[in-house]
């Protein structure tokens, strides 16, 4: 009698996990953890999560965490049970973020007749300080999402042996980086910007550039150059912050026309936006379907404090994902206003932590996402060297695959589309549709998982 196949069972709520020890005659004790997974044996993903831990004598360990059973097999069947509610915790995580509840302090003053930018920047500067929020930067805020993720393959390589996968990102790279800069004012696309053009030159670095279409007056030439040396998305209309307390049929119409006036400026098509103040939820990116474009880029992976809610935010991930059919390509590092004007930072100590956790996004192979304002320090003559550093730090890796958003968008669209075939050993890469190009996809099979993290191998 030929043997069954492994089954994992994931229950849902605490309810059903002891509907589940009932049916097995198991014990089953509940629990909130901070827990801690290798993907490789330098770099770990957490999340603090609710653990149901099923006990009994015909169970078998095996997957652990220290003292931790997450995963476990009824001995003598192909049964496993899974400890933590997995489907439904990933889901939660992700798109609770994608709806932060804006204060009400927030709502008053946007609904001002004025705009918020008339309140003198030390005076807001002071009202957004936040120095304790650098304590929060940590992989169980960045990246819980990553934590299930792991779990998620580590419990199927664990049971069924060697999984094949299409590898993140180009052949031979193991994490991106996409350079952003949101272009608040005159001053920084007329000054800041080529300062920084000029750095990211030297470097052979292409990046996106954000701009308010209707917030200050915009040569065709600052625009068209910034669009050649790299690309244009669009920064809203006025950025004055009132975007997403808007009707969703009024959003459409500021995207469209930011959308359309930044073309005509910089000859090229947009693709991509980024709203103020990184403000984002499901009727904003319905909006900017609607409106023609192709991915946005307005999430923060995590957030100190968000001008929005007031308090620490972000989507948890740092990979690009899809809600309400369009790409997300979450702000993944902690951008310059944040750790310089919030956390009060110098912008050399900016620079460190911001190369500290590209190094921790490098080893889970996550996509490096900077956001830097030619408005602000980084852009200044005295402070060139600490925003070449984090430049540098990317540039001499050759791990890494440097890319604009739209590029970044196009190369994700690519590697969704495709699918990985084994038959009697022979591997291919296809696209779904058979029309979509498969250059640079690369295979590769993992063939475990242990204490280190994955055991992974390229397979051509």
């Amino acid at each position: 009698m030929p043997r069954a196949d492994p089954v994992i069972f994931s229950p849902a709520a605490k309810q059903e996990f002891e509907m589940a020890a009932d049916e097995f005659k198991l014990n089953v004790s509940h629990d909130t953890k901070l827990l801690s997974l290798h993907v490789t044996p330098d770099t770990t993903v957490s999340a603090k999560t609710e653990v149901h831990e099923f006990a009994g004598p015909q169970m078998e360990p095996v997957l652990k965490i220290g003292k931790t059973t997450l995963l476990s097999r009824i001995k003598g069947t192909t049964t496993h049970l899974l400890g933590i509610d997995i489907l439904n915790t990933y889901r939660n995580l992700l798109f609770e973020g994608l709806e932060p509840n804006p204060s009400r302090r927030f709502k008053i003053v946007s609904r001002l007749p004025l705009s918020y930018k008339l309140v003198p920047s030390f005076i807001r500067n002071r009202t957004f300080r936040s120095p304790d929020g650098l304590s929060e930067l940590t992989e169980d805020n960045l990246g819980p999402i990553e934590f299930f993720r792991t779990l998620f393959l580590a419990s199927l390589v664990s049971i069924s042996g060697p999984i094949p996968r299409i590898g993140f990102w180009r052949r031979g790279k193991t994490y991106a980086l996409a350079v952003t800069h949101d272009v608040e004012t005159e001053i920084g696309l007329n000054q800041g910007a080529p300062k920084m053009l000029e750095t990211e030159q030297a470097l052979g670095i292409r990046s996106t550039w954000n701009i308010p279409s209707e917030r200050y007056p915009l040569k065709n030439e600052a625009v068209s150059r910034l669009a050649r040396n790299g690309e244009v998305g669009t920064h809203d209309t006025k950025h004055d912050g009132r975007l997403v307390l808007t009707n969703e049929r009024s959003m459409v119409s500021r995207l469209s026309s930011c959308k359309k006036q930044l073309e005509k400026l910089s000859g090229q098509k947009v693709r991509g936006f980024r709203a103020p103040l990184l403000q984002h939820s499901r009727p904003m990116l319905r909006a900017l379907g609607t409106a023609g474009y192709e991915f946005d880029s307005s999430c923060p992976s995590w957030e100190m404090l968000s001008p929005t809610s007031f308090r620490p935010h972000g989507v948890r991930t740092v990979f690009p994902f899809y809600a309400e059919n369009l790409l997300e390509i979450p702000v993944s590092l902690p951008q310059d206003h944040q750790l310089i004007r919030v956390a009060g930072q110098s912008p050399v100590e900016a620079s460190d932590l911001i190369v500290k956790i590209s190094s921790w996004i490098r080893g889970i192979g996550g996509a490096c996402v900077l956001l830097t304002h030619p408005d602000y320090e980084f852009a200044m003559e005295e402070n060139r060297d600490a925003y070449s550093k984090i430049l540098e730090t990317f540039r001499s890796d050759p791990a890494c695959d440097i890319m604009t958003l739209g590029e970044m968008a196009d190369w994700w669209r690519r590697r969704d589309s495709a699918e990985i075939r084994v038959d009697d050993g022979n591997v291919t890469v296809s696209s779904l549709d058979g029309k979509s190009p498969t250059a640079n996809l690369q295979p590769e099979l993992v063939t475990g998982y242990g204490e280190d993290g994955f055991k992974v191998v390229s397979l051509y």
